[in-house]
């Protein structure tokens, strides 16, 4: 699996400063350490008692089968890893809301809570699949977490986040994403536009005024809270 190494504004290789207009992406250096600066890895046996302690059995069964899944895809070739993964969260996990599940308009649940639950949302399903290739020693540098407004039947959009893996820094990103289980390069994702997105060391932000109800300071404090969620339990980013 190659990604689509055609250039693109919103998602190829970022243009130089002078050149950052429009709809263009801008690059923000956060410090490494703001958000991880450790090896991926999980304690599966820390892991697998807070699942049965917290959720229960059938908890616990989803918490093995994903040990199972990471230990078969561990030494596979990096795209049988992003098919792997990413069918094995959309088959395991049901979308619901943060306001059904938590109460919260915006809650970013630690793979734990997620797998605990059985249930998320686009951001609950991004966020495990970006941990599960990490830990599988797939590169921050090729993962992107990415909001983007997903355009819905009828003309409407609405927020939405996705997982972008990029062959090289230049190339047109695949996209794994819960509300296509297909994994495209992005160039094939027409529905989908870009507005922000974060690796572990650093923040894209696209330049249009129209993204500005959309904080990234806000989701990257969501992003600090659940390492830290996610640490308690086992698992270290």
């Amino acid at each position: 699996m190659r990604a689509n190494i055609e250039k693109s504004p919103e998602y190829g290789r970022l243009p130089s400063k002078q050149r950052i207009t429009g709809l263009l992406l801008c690059l923000v250096i956060i410090a490494a350490n703001s958000l991880n600066a450790t090896q991926p890895s999980t304690n599966f046996t820390t892991f697998i008692s807070v699942l049965s302690a917290r959720y229960g059995t059938s908890a616990t069964q989803r918490g093995t089968a994903w040990q199972s899944a990471l230990e078969k895809l561990e030494a596979q070739p990096v795209a049988e890893q992003l098919t792997g993964i990413n069918r094995f969260f959309n088959q395991t996990i049901r979308w619901q809301s943060d306001a059904e599940i938590y109460g919260e308009t915006d809650f970013w649940a630690t793979p734990t809570e997620t797998l605990g639950l059985g249930r998320g949302d686009c951001e609950d399903f991004t966020i495990a699949k970006y941990v599960s290739l990490r830990q599988l020693g797939v590169p921050s540098d090729q993962l992107r977490l990415t909001y983007v407004k997903l355009q819905m039947i009828g003309g409407r959009s609405q927020a939405h986040m996705v997982l972008a893996w990029y062959e090289t820094p230049g190339s047109i990103p695949l996209i794994l994403d819960n509300a296509n289980a297909q994994i495209l390069p992005a160039s094939q994702r027409r529905d989908l536009r870009p507005v922000f997105s974060f690796t572990s060391d650093a923040l894209w932000i696209a330049g249009n005024r129209q993204n500005e109800n959309i904080n990234p300071s806000s989701r990257l404090s969501q992003w600090r809270q659940m390492l830290n969620r996610a640490q308690a339990e086992g698992i270290t980013l």
